[in-house]
């Protein structure tokens, strides 16, 4: 029973990553839209105009997303070596 719910917390935690990762790219290319304009706020030419808009509306997303994405993996792995 313990496996079971190991297995489906692993794929939760995967799905929330994608999800998140999902949101998080979507609200910078949003923004990016923002910067860009003619009364925009202007971005870093470094980063470019989604490079920008990403470093400044999804790192801690991005971050949180990876995060869940290697617990998630770690324990469908652990889960397969127990099978």
């Amino acid at each position: 029973m313990i496996e079971i719910k190991n297995t489906n917390i692993g794929l939760i935690l995967l799905s929330s990553s994608a999800i998140i990762y999902g949101s998080a790219l979507i609200s910078a290319s949003i923004y990016s839209l923002s910067l860009g304009g003619v009364d925009g706020q202007g971005w870093s030419t470094e980063y470019g105009i989604f490079g920008t808009a990403l470093r400044e509306v999804g790192t801690l997303p991005i971050i949180i997303a990876v995060l869940l994405a290697i617990v998630g993996i770690v324990l469908l792995v652990i889960q397969e070596r127990k099978a």
